[in-house]
């Protein structure tokens, strides 16, 4: 597609700056929003001129800004075509990380492209190889990326890019279940007469033991998303980091209490929060000190939440709704942990008989 440039004279000594281009034989003109000076005065209008022109033109005639887009039909190669998908995801869909990464493993594996006459059912499996064997991803990242991945192809069959939708006959790498560590009531009691070196972490693990939300909803939340109902109870109103989703979130007083005074409303709860490896590290001598020899890190809090609830009795789509989970098959891997519980009670109790017959 050739695009050329002209400009039009406006009253106030500058030009505007427009685009030409051609798309399916049909001439069409758009505006840039960018100008140029008539007659540049000193050296910082002259060096307008000359990066305006030059560099930012071409920037963003290069990254489509202008709304100039290449037709589908055009377009010969995969990896070109699901980066298009992915583009038009950006501020629409919820999933849009997960098909950036993808974009960003497509692009390491097929780095020089791969035209839509090369892609099939051996290709794809070689690319599902690539995430599990090459780069050694966790399963749940694998069967995720390359679904996306799945997505995009038949997206093509669907455009007509493509004859065979081999997205129907390429399966995304299963999900190996990881074992879910948490922490027991009486293990959580410990921990809070344990010694910490970081009282902010300790305050803030504690905390989401208490509420089940993630380190990235912790450290975000401010004193204004806490609020009051008619009866006095304490609830969070806030964005889930994760799903976008506004979350109604009760939590108990205990929690509450652990946070001190209230502060100014757009204040932070968790001032100066970070994790790094040095919080790893204080972590773990802090389990030592409570003397819990399991492999905690701050998320095993939201699994502790979780799992203790389901232990108490309570409704599994009601804890789909407390954690914020979009699809209740993610809340189902704690009722997992529920089963794997009952089974080593279960072994408890053994009887070492010598059964004879007669």
């Amino acid at each position: 597609m050739k695009v050329k440039t002209y400009l039009r004279t406006a009253k106030d000594g500058k030009s505007l700056i427009y685009v030409d281009y051609s798309v399916n034989g049909k001439r069409q003109r758009k505006k840039t929003g960018m100008f140029l000076y008539d007659r540049p005065k000193n050296i910082p209008e002259r060096e307008h001129n000359k990066q305006t022109y030059v560099s930012q033109l071409t920037l963003k005639i290069q990254n489509n800004e202008l709304g100039i887009k290449t037709p589908k039909h055009k377009i010969k190669d995969f990896v070109v075509y699901f980066e298009h998908l992915t583009q038009q995801r950006e501020n629409t869909e919820k999933n849009y990380s997960t098909w950036k990464s993808a974009l960003k493993h497509l692009k390491e594996f097929y780095s020089d492209g791969l035209k839509f006459s090369d892609l099939d059912i051996n290709s794809l499996e070689q690319f599902s190889h690539y995430l599990t064997d090459v780069k050694k991803l966790k399963t749940s990242s694998a069967n995720n990326y390359f679904n996306v991945v799945l997505h995009g192809v038949h997206d093509a069959f669907r455009d007509r890019m493509i004859d065979i939708d081999y997205a129907e006959y390429v399966k995304a790498p299963k999900i190996e279940q990881a074992v879910r560590v948490y922490l027991t009531e009486d293990e959580i009691l410990k921990l809070e007469n344990a010694h910490c070196k970081n009282l902010l972490l300790k305050k803030t693990f504690l905390f989401s033991c208490r509420t089940g939300m993630s380190f990235t909803d912790v450290k975000n939340l401010e004193w204004q998303h806490f609020k009051k109902d008619h009866d006095g109870n304490y609830f969070i109103a806030f964005h889930r980091k994760k799903t976008k989703g506004l979350q109604y979130h009760p939590i108990t007083k205990e929690a509450k209490d652990l946070l001190g005074e209230s502060g100014k409303p757009d204040e932070k709860i968790f001032k100066d929060l970070r994790y790094n490896s040095w919080m790893n590290i204080i972590l773990k001598e802090w389990m030592f000190q409570a003397d819990i020899k399991k492999p905690i890190t701050f998320h095993c809090a939201r699994h502790s939440y979780a799992t203790l609830l389901l232990h108490k009795g309570a409704d599994i789509t009601e804890v789909k709704e407390l954690l914020g989970h979009e699809d209740l098959k993610t809340t189902m891997r704690y009722a997992h942990v529920m089963d794997s519980d009952l089974r080593k009670a279960a072994e408890l109790i053994k009887f070492n008989s010598n059964q004879t017959n007669g």
